[in-house]
């Protein structure tokens, strides 16, 4: 009788010396699983193995370290980076304080000009309205006028300009004294401030306003002053008796042409903006000339 689905099965006949014949049947689909799928399955599980070996071989291993590191010294850097910019911020925050307690120094130092300027100012409108009155005074007074010296016996004394002596507050009174600022007798150039390593020096020129017309000589007092104390050159001039200067205790000078000036002061604690004010006396008292001037000193 014939068997159903004979394609199904594979028939064998085997053969073997000194025994019967065998006759073998295999289904095909058995016999499919044993030729393909056995190998198959083999190959993927060695697939398997290989890629499991890269994943845990030195060089994957050797790969990871070398990432971990590169991430590491990124994360370094931007810490580096963090901390540069913080300092940036700092010195930023530090610099503009310093520039505005400069600035406050510098509207300071502007004030204590204007200030002294109104006080000129002020000081002035009496001078002018005085000499209408001395002359009323001659009239009806006649001879009544006392003869003390500091009485002027000639017009063109009489009328005193004060916008020099206003600023004298610091100087011990001379009996007579006259502003001869007007007309300017002498001019002040050059002026510049060196930082030295234990002294502050003010250097400028002294130059008399018409050349050839004799030796102009007399006495240079300087002083520098900001919102911490005040210093006077030359520093013998604070050790006479008293508590004001002399203009005799300046520096002696004379000159017909050209004369510098090096005022040497106690270099001080603080940079910043100072004032600076020079005073010229002619040997008799008279104030030859006054100037102040605003300068920056670095330290």
């Amino acid at each position: 009788m014939p068997r159903e689905n004979e394609r199904e099965f594979i028939s064998i006949i085997y053969n073997k010396k000194n025994d019967s014949p065998k006759y073998i049947e295999l289904n095909k689909s058995k016999l499919l699983l044993f030729v393909v799928g056995l190998p198959t399955l083999t190959l993927i599980a060695l697939a398997l193995g290989v890629i499991g070996l890269v994943h845990t071989s030195p060089f994957h291993l050797i790969d990871t370290y070398r990432q971990n590191s590169l991430a590491r010294e990124a994360v370094s850097k931007t810490n580096e980076l963090v901390a540069q910019l913080q300092k940036a911020e700092d010195e930023k925050t530090s610099m503009s304080k310093k520039l505005a307690e400069m600035d406050t120094e510098l509207k300071k130092a502007q004030d204590e000009v204007l200030m002294a300027t109104g006080d000129v100012a002020r000081e002035k409108a009496p001078a002018i309205i005085e000499k209408p009155l001395e002359k009323t005074a001659d009239k009806t007074a006649g001879d009544k006028c006392p003869k003390a010296p500091v009485c002027p016996t000639d017009t063109t004394a009489s009328v005193v300009n004060t916008i020099g002596l206003s600023t004298l507050s610091f100087f011990r009174p001379v009996q007579g004294q006259k502003d001869r600022t007007r007309p300017a007798t002498l001019t002040l150039s050059g002026f510049k401030v060196e930082t030295k390593r234990d002294t502050i020096n003010l250097l400028f020129n002294i130059i008399p306003a018409t050349l050839g017309e004799g030796k102009l000589a007399g006495h240079i007092v300087a002083i520098m002053k900001n919102e911490l104390g005040i210093q006077v050159y030359p520093q013998s001039a604070l050790n006479v008796q008293g508590t004001q200067i002399s203009f005799t205790s300046g520096e002696p000078f004379a000159t017909q042409r050209f004369r510098p000036v090096d005022a040497a002061f106690l270099r001080p604690r603080k940079a910043g903006n100072y004032t600076f004010n020079v005073y010229i006396f002619a040997k008799n008292g008279d104030l030859l000339h006054y100037q102040s001037v605003i300068l920056p000193v670095k330290l």
